[in-house]
């Protein structure tokens, strides 16, 4: 894991939860909006709310219960966020990433986040999975970098983000996809700062970008984890089309339902998943 961004106190408190716990993740798994079946499938060991142990403060979100899970999944040693931040919340792009910055110096070495998404691409269904193959990251364009620290702080990290979803993760996903028969879409993920839904024109704007989806959160904490050298999964479970010919409007409540729908499908493909995630890391890990 790369050393530049420093171990902070957020870093030091997650450190001794995982210590008492008696769990010393292998992966990390964030969970979006109305995916907290994927808590169901986990060997609880220890339970904690977000905001206390990372110390960010922010108003609730309908459908984030912001709780942090350690314990077993698949045999696999966790840490499940169920919940996360967003810029919306009146929160620095710093802040919302804070989850993941909390992992520096840990045993976290591959980074699973999911979200809710809306389908641009008119082939996209609600309750539909698609694989992240990258993103755009327009908030990030415009200087919301979760990397800008406050002046006083000494440093830049100038980060790559050239395959920031891991091309090796996203095979061993498509494989295990097509092993339980899941069909799953590979696209573009766009990310906005919300919480306004996107007009028409918008849309379009996005579509002619190359995205297929778009939502409101993920690409902080993914910049984030390829600063510290982490490797990430992205999935989204489309719950809304975002076709800027669609007259039916978008809401909060329809997003929430469409993602209970889909998280039982969700947490199948990535309980089949995590063994392989860790075999992949630990098998780079050696050839280093």
């Amino acid at each position: 894991m790369k050393a530049g961004i420093a171990q902070n106190e957020a870093a030091r408190r997650l450190a001794s939860l995982c210590a008492g716990a008696g769990v010393q993740p292998r992966v990390a798994v964030i969970a979006g909006s109305g995916l907290g079946a994927l808590a169901e499938r986990v060997e609880v060991a220890r339970r904690e709310e977000m905001d206390r142990v990372l110390g960010v403060a922010a108003p609730p979100v309908g459908g984030h219960a912001r709780e942090l899970l350690l314990g077993s999944w698949a045999g696999v040693p966790v840490l499940l966020f169920l919940g996360r931040y967003h810029l919306y919340q009146g929160l620095s792009a710093a802040e919302v990433a804070t989850p993941v910055a909390a992992l520096a110096g840990s045993t976290v070495r591959a980074l699973v986040v999911t979200n809710a998404a809306g389908g641009i691409d008119e082939r996209l269904q609600p309750g539909d999975l698609m694989l992240i193959a990258d993103h755009l990251f327009l908030p990030g364009l415009a200087g919301q970098s979760p990397l800008i620290r406050p002046s006083s702080q000494a440093g830049i990290e100038f980060v790559p983000m050239r395959d920031a979803y891991d091309p090796e993760l996203r095979a061993l996903a498509r494989q295990v996809a097509s092993e339980l028969g899941l069909p799953m879409r590979e696209g573009v993920y766009a990310m906005v700062a919300g919480p306004s839904y996107e007009t028409s024109a918008e849309l379009r704007m996005l579509r002619l970008l190359g995205a297929q989806a778009v939502g409101m959160s993920t690409a902080p904490e993914v910049v984030m984890a390829r600063a510290l050298g982490i490797r990430v999964l992205g999935i989204s479970v489309i719950t809304n089309r975002a076709v800027p010919e669609e007259t039916k409007a978008p809401s909060h409540e329809e997003v929430l339902e469409a993602g209970r729908r889909a998280g039982p499908l969700l947490a199948r493909l990535i309980e089949q998943l995590l063994p392989g995630l860790v075999e992949s890391t630990t098998a780079r890990d050696t050839l280093r």
